[in-house]
């Protein structure tokens, strides 16, 4: 089961989660934000990761963070969006890395959104219960 792993208080990064579910993202990946019970553990067996300020995929005993994360994502979706992945893919990582990283930095900044209010099936693809619901600030 592929988990991804999240920054629960961004609303961008929330809002992203929703759009990769509805989107058609397979039924077998789940969500949890970094700072949840279950992204605790994550970063008790895999300490290396704290340090990154990122989206984080866990497929099997693989991990993704920032730009390849998104890619993989983005090219797991079963329709055209994929190809927008397969374009990412040919930009060198490390231009795709500092994009992410300039992204990042600045999401909050960048637009102003409100949290989407998740309806049954999308709650169904978060894993700690306190990421399920969102409240518009």
């Amino acid at each position: 089961m592929p988990i991804v792993y999240y920054d629960g208080n961004c609303i961008y990064c929330y809002n992203y989660v929703i759009w990769l579910i509805q989107h058609d993202l397979p039924r077998n990946y789940q969500f949890t934000t970094l700072k949840g019970e279950v992204g605790q553990q994550f970063f008790k067996q895999h300490p290396e990761a704290a340090n990154k300020n990122s989206v984080i995929l866990q497929k099997g005993d693989r991990i993704y963070f920032e730009s390849q994360a998104i890619i993989k994502l983005i090219t797991a979706l079963p329709n055209r969006t994929k190809l927008l992945g397969v374009g990412l893919w040919l930009v060198p990582k490390p231009v795709r890395n500092f994009g992410y990283r300039m992204f990042a930095d600045n999401r909050n900044r960048m637009w102003k959104t409100t949290w989407h209010q998740p309806n049954d099936y999308e709650k169904s693809f978060f894993l700690d219960d306190n990421a399920k619901v969102k409240l518009t600030d």
